[in-house]
Order: C-alpha cells, then structure tokens, then sequence
C-alpha cells in the first residue's frame, strides 16, 4: 500500500491511497473461501461447491465486500502509520477498481484540528466588576415574590386603573384596514407591566367594562415589524373583566408561606435572598470575565477553523433558536424568517464559540488540566439537578453509550477547570468612576 499526503488547508489534508494486486488477491481469495462455505448451489453440498464455480458466481459480490473492507483497513492504517487525527468522517472519493484486480486507488479528504499558538495571557487586564448587593437589589427581589402571592379580586363597579390585569378584545387597523397580529381575544394584561405598545398600554387605564372604544396609539420607531415601526394605527377595545391586585403584607407569615416553613421571619427570607442575588451576580460576573478573556485571546491567536466543527455548532445554534422561538407561540414559518434575518449573526457567534473551545482545549493540553473521579461525580449530580431526571432516568438515556456521558461529564469539569485557571492568572484594575459633566465643568474651570 502506497500513501501520499496533500495538504489541502492548515486543517484539510487529502491522503491518495493505492493498494497493490498481491493485496487484492490475498482478500478475494479468503473472501471465495467464505462464500463457499455458505454458498448453496444447486448439485453440490453446502460448502462443497467447487471455487472456480463460486468464482463466476459470486464475483462481483466478492470484489464489493472486498473493496468496502480493504477501503476501511487502509484508510485506517494510513492514519496510524502518518500519525493523523481526524475530527470527521473521511470525505471518500476518486475510488478506481479495475476489473483485472490490478488494484485499488482512493482519495480520503480528511479534516484535523488546527495548530494554535496561544502566546502569553496572564498580561489581560479585566476591570473589575462589583458582586456587592445593595438593600435596593433585595426589596426588588421580596417584591417580586409578593407579586408572586398575590390575590386576584373581580371588579364590576369601576373603570380600570393602573395595575388592575384586564382581559380584552381588541383589533388593529392602520389606514382603515385590520393587520396581521394586530388582533386577540381573551387577551390578559397588567396595566402598567409593559407588555404592550406604551402608547396604546398607557390608554387601558380609566375603559369601563363591556364597553368598545377606539384608541389611537403610535408604534414605536424601533418596533422589530418594519411595517408597524412608527405608524399610527386604530385599535377597537373591549374590556371584558377586571381584576384588582391585592399584594400580601411582607411579614413573618408571608415570609413563612413562601419559604415552606424553612425560614419563619422576614429578617432569615432577606438574608437567603442576599445569598441568591450574591451568587447570582458571581456567576453573572464570572461569565463577563470569561467573555472577555476568551475575546482577548481569540484576538491573539490566529487560526482556521474546521469546516465540520463550524457546521456542528451552526445546527446546534438554529435548532436551539427555532426550538426557543417556537416555546414562545412563535409560528414555525416565522421562527425560521426570524432565524434567516439573524443569519450573519448565528454565523459569527458560531465561530466564536468554536474558536473558544479549541483555544481552552489547547490551553488545558498545556497546562496539563485534568478531571478527577470526584469532579466527575460531582459534574453528574448537577446535571441531574440541571436536568430534572432522577439517575435512572440518566442512565436509561444513556444506555448502551455511558462512555459519551463519561466524556461529556470529563469535558465539562476540565473546561470549567481552565477558565478558572484563566481567571487567576489574568490581573484586575479598579473600575474608573464615569465624571458627572458638572465634575467636568468643574475640573475645566480656570
């Protein structure tokens, strides 16, 4: 067998494969010897059928399975003999087998991973981001589970009023003619919430029940239907209930109810809510610090990206965009209008993400990062948390592939284990404070 290698691209290489007659030969014969074992022809016992009949009958089934297994073999001994790692499945082409047997020629397009320099990083600069909690931050936090307990009272004597949740009717025309979307039934609203059109929203407050009125209101000019965007348009409402919002008192009871009895005043509720929005805010800095790391660092290293990886994470990104869109009520024909119209967008955030896997993977291969049993069991107690299913669930999941669960988990841990390498090894400067312009006024003054 003879190989010769071409590089196509830093990541494609192109492997010319040649296998010679005496090979050939040597695989037909023992493939005629198995045939004839099973072969059953007429005049003779299984198995004692002579070779030169098996020859001329099974021969072009011979040299099929014999050209599909040496295919396989050579191309996997080409691999390991020119230490070469494919990403993908080989792009098989070019294949030549001449009917004298002579021999049998392909090409395997291949694609590798890139070489990547990454150079210094632990000279990054981040500025540094806050993670403190104000008292603010907390009272937003306990109102929202106020809201969250809140009692519903129906209203029939009053027109409504900010924070009453009505339910409408209403229909839309621009120009005197009724649009797409502009119309509902049974439609539920907070006044007040900005759900809706401000300009429209702002004129459901002082309607009085069961009665229709028409409203004019403007879109907004950065509304995302370009045909709406700053026009002016008609809307025929119909209120047909109201509902007043009645907000439990914030006490130990309250405090009580919406912890299940695991914290009994409101002092222990502020203090787990503190925690929360702590941890909440270190993740969410965590996750900037990272962004801005790994920009700075595909900015310093410069190099192409597998087609095929790109490809991979391309699908993964539109079937997750389409399946958002759809848990939102968007119709699947305008998921996929909304998709093409941030085509650009998914293309780039594709790369990025590709880019900043193989920097870590890189990064992680130098600095010898590695997962042990116990981050692994731990890596798989969160994706069960994370997942909602109990390990039996998991497993079944995953039966028959428990090492794609293994590898998944492994990978996670030393993934997470890199960017906390980076985050220690990169540096931290105080924020600069933004001038008020009378500061600016100020220090400008003679």
């Amino acid at each position: 067998m003879s190989v010769t290698i071409k590089d196509i691209s830093t990541v494609k290489k192109e492997l010319s494969i040649e296998i010679g007659s005496e090979e050939i030969e040597k695989n037909l014969a023992k493939t005629y010897k198995r045939l004839q074992k099973k072969a059953k022809i007429k005049g003779f016992r299984p198995g004692k059928t002579p070779l030169n009949i098996v020859k001329r009958l099974y021969r072009e089934q011979a040299r099929m399975e014999v050209m599909e297994e040496m295919l396989q073999e050579a191309y996997s001994a080409a691999l390991q003999e020119h230490d070469i790692a494919p990403i993908a499945a080989p792009e098989i082409e070019n294949v030549s087998f001449p009917e004298d047997d002579t021999s049998l020629t392909f090409t395997a397009k291949v694609e590798i991973l890139p070489e990547i320099t990454l150079g210094t990083y632990d000279d990054i600069e981040l500025e540094k981001q806050s993670t403190e909690v104000e008292e603010s931050e907390i009272d937003a936090e306990l109102e929202k589970l106020q809201q969250s307990m809140a009692q519903f009272k129906t209203i029939d004597e009053r027109p409504t009023q900010e924070g009453d949740t009505v339910e409408i009717d209403f229909v839309g025309r621009l120009n005197g003619e009724e649009f797409e979307g502009g119309s509902a039934e049974n439609f539920s609203i907070e006044i007040g919430s900005g759900r809706f059109i401000p300009d429209l929203e702002r004129q459901l407050a002082g309607l009085e029940l069961e009665k229709s009125c028409d409203l004019e209101a403007n879109f907004p000019e950065d509304y995302h239907k370009e045909e709406l965007a700053g026009k002016k348009t008609v809307f025929t409402v119909t209120v047909k209930s109201i509902k007043e919002k009645n907000l439990p008192e914030l006490n130990d009871d309250l405090a009580t109810q919406i912890s299940g009895g695991e914290m009994e005043t409101v002092a222990a509720l502020r203090e787990k809510m503190t925690e929360y929005i702590t941890s909440s805010k270190k993740d969410k800095v965590r996750n900037q610090y990272t962004s801005e790391i790994l920009a700075a660092l595909r900015e310093r290293a410069d190099f192409e990206l597998p087609e095929s990886m790109l490809k991979e994470e391309r699908e993964r990104a539109l079937t997750a965009a389409r399946s958002r869109f759809t848990s939102q009520g968007i119709a699947p024909e305008k998921a996929d209008e909304l998709i093409n119209s941030h085509q650009e967008q998914i293309e780039s955030e594709a790369a990025d993400t590709v880019k900043n896997t193989l920097i870590l993977e890189k990064l992680a291969e130098l600095e010898k990062i590695e997962s042990t049993s116990d981050e692994v069991g731990e890596r798989f107690q969160k994706f069960i948390q994370s997942s909602g299913s109990n390990p039996q669930d998991i497993f079944e999941q995953f039966k028959g592939r428990e090492s794609d669960l293994t590898n998944m988990l492994q990978r996670e841990v030393i993934m997470d284990k890199t960017i906390n390498h980076l985050l220690e090894k990169v540096s931290y400067k105080e924020a600069v404070a933004e001038k008020s312009e009378t500061a600016e006024i100020e220090d400008e003054a003679p």
